[in-house]
């Protein structure tokens, strides 16, 4: 059902991809300018270029396969496999927040800023959802063994 271990992690997965879209994961600081690179373009329109539409498209994703997830309390394998889908792609947008300070910016100074850890919280939330749904199935499948 909703009320389940698992779908409070899920949930936390959901605020979490929410807050990646406002928290500025990079400051960028050059001589005149200094400010902070966020998922949504308009929140950082000086830095809006290209190289942020893969990280918003598995941002969007991780929220509707998260909100799906949620709903799928019925299938508990589905919702194992969907829950190991948002760990990996929690794992991809750490990869690639990580990559972009690697792009040739120039004469900039690029620090981390808090919004790019939240995708590891995140991670960690998948895993734990992940976790507790197979825990719940192998609750199930040894109840209906016994009978």
């Amino acid at each position: 059902m909703i009320q389940r271990k698992q779908t409070l992690f899920l949930l936390a997965v959901l605020i979490i991809a929410f807050l990646m879209l406002f928290v500025p994961f990079q400051y960028y600081n050059d001589s005149k300018f200094s400010w902070g690179i966020t998922l949504l373009p308009g929140l950082s329109f000086l830095v809006a270029n290209s190289n942020l539409w893969f990280p918003i498209t598995l941002n969007f994703l991780i929220i509707t396969v998260g909100l799906f997830t949620i709903f799928k309390f019925n299938n508990r394998s589905l919702q194992y496999k969907l829950s190991n889908l948002l760990l990996l792609l929690n794992i991809f947008i750490i990869g690639l927040f990580f990559l972009l300070t690697f792009i040739n910016h120039e004469n900039a100074l690029i620090t981390f800023s808090f919004g790019a850890f939240l995708p590891i919280i995140g991670a960690i939330f998948a895993f734990l959802a992940a976790r507790f749904i197979k825990k719940d199935e192998e609750l199930v499948r040894n109840s209906e063994r016994i009978r």
